[in-house]
């Protein structure tokens, strides 16, 4: 099975990733990169990591795309490997999903946080604007801003016992 890698380093040219996608395209996220893609849309925001589909009647509507790490992308080569990727981008939106698991918008932030840095590392997710993040989990880009506060100053403290159980949990 021979892949054709479009772009080894997406973020050189957002802008020829976005006309495809807005084309109706179906590209996929290499599964051997360590990398994923935000797909900014008018009121939201969707993350598809490794193995991902991309495009297609699912992203017509991106307006902007952002990487996060070392991203490739490849033409998938039969049905099945189409078929096969849109159902990995469904584990990728349950997995956002589990940081909107909570009603407390402080807690979505932090968990989109913790979830993200876990693959991607904390260099790669603090290079991401509060604002495309809040698009990710809903919550106003201030919240990721006191998110990431407090998960900084985590990192410099000791835990304190307020409340700190209730955003730490990650399931």
């Amino acid at each position: 099975m021979l892949q054709q890698s479009l772009l080894p380093q997406l973020t050189v040219n957002s802008k020829q990733v976005l006309t495809q996608l807005n084309s109706g395209q179906i590209l996929k996220i290499d599964s051997h990169c360590r990398g994923g893609l935000i797909l900014c849309k008018r009121h939201h925001a969707e993350f598809a990591g490794p193995g991902a589909a991309v495009g297609g009647v699912c992203d017509v509507d991106c307006n902007r795309v952002i990487a996060i790490g070392n991203v490739t992308l490849i033409h998938p080569e039969s049905f099945a490997e189409r078929q096969k990727a849109f159902t990995i981008r469904q584990k990728w939106f349950r997995f956002t999903q589990k940081a909107m698991e909570t009603s407390v918008p402080l807690q979505r932030a932090y968990r989109i946080l913790v979830m993200l840095e876990k693959y991607f590392g904390t260099e790669a997710i603090n290079s991401i604007a509060d604002d495309i993040l809040s698009q990710l989990i809903g919550v106003l880009p201030k919240t990721v801003n006191i998110a990431r506060q407090y998960k900084a100053h985590q990192l410099h403290s000791e835990p304190s016992n307020i409340h700190s159980s209730q955003y730490v949990t990650v399931t």
